[in-house]
């Protein structure tokens, strides 16, 4: 990538080792065998529904969806939202479909290896990526092959992009790619591109304004500028009215509760009975992200004024850790931000805190495996009728009940994991020790990889 000259040292640019090269390669061989016979019954079910609106010329922002004859495999009897962002996702499935009714011969499963394509490929520009500043970092193959292989072969994120369908991994890269650069308006355009993906890219922005001096504190506005350009674009290409856009921006920013964290404890149905009644109670929760995102980006914009890369790594681990813990409902798809970051850190700076990478993924594996009914879920494309039986067991006073006592238990266990690692950032500690698992999880020796 060009640009102006990067944060911290950079050895001269040299072309990828061939292993590098085949490890790239065996991780997008590995994501699509699985691509396109999986998939989430709720999210990649409204992927498809979205496609079809898209390319039928129907502005999915204003009403729910029903099933796609030949194509939907779950809720069939259920009209469902369309994908809830900007129209960068939307405008993408739309002509993904409309590939597919010209080249897919009617084979539903051809669309979903389609639709699969952009999350895999930014998973494996996610890899790409870390290897890349590692290796500008550090100087050291060895590491850089190393947090490579772990993120190329990294089941948590096979398991989000490749099976279940997310596309946050364009995101991932994304805020990676920042990483590659001092000035602030190069920062901010990636931040801008980020945010038309995805809103989540916003909560860098105070650490922008923060960090800038003088009249560079405004180039946040391109940040601004740039996805409110390309939506107005799109939407006037699409002909479609602006009426459901603003829907869709509320349940973004304010987030659906359930989750991974406190917030899923605090809206079921049991613990909801007592705080929903208080008065914008909920409300205020649900948008206490921000308020923490504007003060964690104040705390990390004291770190850079180097512009050393480690301090870099640490202002966007903090910020991002602020918001999965404060964001109302924390879902599974969120985690790779942290992860990446996490890994980038350890394989570059931190060989002691690979303990805590480890703990910490596979604490959010375990949650997700359980609230996916261990995999099942994800195989209901080829089955449809294997999601009504999902649904009667997850009802069910055995299986249900066990299901929900263990996303409970696992709810605290990474809202505490989520605050720890917050003080541990904030301390800047080299070999934190996870509180809920001392044992077993012997600090990394000197020099070891995010393997």
């Amino acid at each position: 990538m060009g640009g102006s000259a990067p944060s911290g040292s950079e050895p001269p640019r040299e072309p990828l080792l061939s292993i590098a090269w085949k490890i790239l390669l065996g991780g997008l061989l590995l994501r699509e065998a699985f691509s396109f016979w999986t998939g989430s019954t709720y999210d990649f079910e409204v992927w498809l529904r979205t496609a079809h609106a898209v390319a039928q010329g129907f502005n999915p922002y204003t009403s729910f969806l029903g099933p796609v004859p030949g194509v939907s495999y779950a809720y069939l009897t259920t009209r469902l939202p369309s994908a809830a962002y900007l129209p960068f996702w939307s405008g993408i499935l739309g002509e993904l479909y409309r590939a597919w009714e010209a080249i897919g011969g009617n084979d539903r499963f051809v669309l979903y290896f389609l639709i699969k394509q952009l999350p895999i490929l930014g998973d494996v520009l996610t890899a790409g990526l870390l290897y890349r500043l590692v290796l500008r970092w550090t100087g050291d193959r060895t590491r850089a092959l190393a947090v490579l292989a772990f993120w190329s072969f990294f089941p948590y994120a096979i398991i989000i992009f490749a099976i279940w369908g997310q596309f946050d991994s364009i995101v991932v890269a994304t805020i990676l790619a920042t990483l590659l650069y001092r000035e602030p308006i190069e920062r901010n355009l990636l931040y801008g591109w980020g945010i038309f993906v995805k809103w989540i890219t916003a909560i860098y922005l105070p650490f922008e304004i923060f960090r800038s001096r003088g009249l560079r504190r405004l180039t946040f506005l391109l940040a601004l500028a740039l996805p409110l350009g390309l939506t107005v674009a799109v939407f006037f290409l699409e002909g479609w009215s602006f009426a459901g856009i603003f829907a869709t921006a509320q349940s973004q920013t304010a987030g659906g509760g359930g989750g991974m964290t406190y917030v899923g404890i605090l809206t079921g149905p049991v613990v909801s009975t007592i705080f929903k009644p208080i008065p914008y109670l909920f409300t205020a929760l649900s948008y206490l992200y921000v308020p923490g995102a504007i003060l964690a980006g104040w705390v990390a914009s004291r770190w850079v004024g180097s512009g050393s890369p480690k301090s870099e790594v640490r202002a966007l681990l903090l910020i991002t850790t602020v918001f999965l813990l404060l964001r109302w409902g924390l879902y599974e798809q969120y985690m790779p931000y942290l992860f990446a970051l996490l890994a980038l850190d350890v394989a570059a700076f931190h060989p002691g805190r690979e303990p805590f990478l480890r703990y910490l993924w596979l604490l959010s594996l375990v949650y997700l495996l359980f609230n996916n009914d261990f995999g099942a879920r994800f195989v209901t494309p080829l089955d449809p009728s294997l999601f009504t039986t999902l649904t009667y067991l997850d009802q069910t006073l055995t299986y249900g009940a066990v299901r929900i006592w263990a996303l409970d238990i696992l709810d605290v266990g990474i809202t505490l994991s989520l605050v720890q690692w917050i003080f541990e950032v904030l301390r800047d500690r080299d070999r934190p020790i996870p509180w809920l698992w001392p044992w077993g999880m012997p600090a990394a020796e000197p020099g070891a990889s995010a393997s």
